[in-house]
């Protein structure tokens, strides 16, 4: 073996003694822990979200309600007679109006 090869060797041996020292120093609880913060977050937001959605469906169906029950034809019917009565009560004002 040349002196090249056997620098070669040491260093290839020296980064897997590496290697082995960092992966038993990595502390893979603290990962494990982070990981279950992160699922318990996104499990809180998914409920938080659920809800949302449950209250605008709530609110839809009330708002859907609402403009069932509204008798349009009804309130129509009313602004109309009273638009009538409003263009005859003008209609009346000017009829006297010209005869004095």
């Amino acid at each position: 073996m040349t002196e090249e090869h056997r620098h070669l060797e040491n260093g290839q041996e020296k980064r897997c003694s590496d290697k082995t020292e960092n992966q038993e120093e990595f502390d893979y609880s603290k990962v494990s822990d982070e990981i279950d913060d992160i699922v318990d977050y996104l499990e809180q937001l998914s409920e938080e979200v659920t809800k949302m959605r449950v209250e605008c469906a709530v609110a839809n169906i009330e708002l859907v309600s609402a403009i069932d029950n509204a008798d349009f034809e009804k309130k129509m019917e009313a602004v109309e007679k009273l638009y009538e009565k409003y263009l005859q009560q003008q209609k009346d004002s000017k009829e006297n109006n010209s005869k004095c």
